[in-house]
């Protein structure tokens, strides 16, 4: 989690860098992961607040959070690349979808989803790769949802 809200504030609604409120992310997670799995919440140039609220969220979903902070934009990028487990961004996030793809078979399963909104401009669609090997690894869903589930 880096949060486009920082970089651009002004275009994040119509540009599609909006990203799932907390509940919503949560919610998501759960329903794709056991209890008590461990997340690690990436902060790079993120508000406080905003890491606070994923963080009530997913442990109110009985996962197990930390929070990589203080580090620089190379570090989060290094941190996200050497996930094992799995990966979750989204798919405005150049540095999950490079991550996901430089994880290479260590990494487990990664998703990179969009959300449709109706303030976002231009909406994305489902990607399937024809790399078989990718296609098992890397998901890449479309969540439609409405402005207020976003944020």
């Amino acid at each position: 989690y880096r949060s486009f809200v920082t970089d651009l504030p002004r275009k994040i609604m119509w540009w599609g860098g909006a990203e799932l409120k907390p509940q919503q992310s949560a919610e998501m997670l759960s329903s794709a992961l056991p209890p008590e799995t461990r997340i690690a919440l990436v902060a790079g140039r993120a508000n406080r607040d905003r890491i606070v609220s994923y963080a009530n969220a997913f442990r109110n979903h009985s996962f197990r959070v930390r929070e990589i902070a203080g580090q620089s934009a190379i570090q989060d990028f290094c941190f996200l690349a050497h996930a094992r487990a799995g990966l979750w961004g989204m798919e405005r996030s150049t540095y999950a979808r490079w991550a996901s793809l430089i994880g290479g078979e260590l990494l487990k399963n990664a998703t990179i989803y969009g959300v449709n909104y109706p303030g976002r401009i231009k909406n994305v669609t489902s990607i399937v790769s024809t790399n078989e090997d990718l296609a098992g690894r890397i998901h890449y869903p479309v969540f439609d949802v409405t402005d207020s589930d976003v944020w």
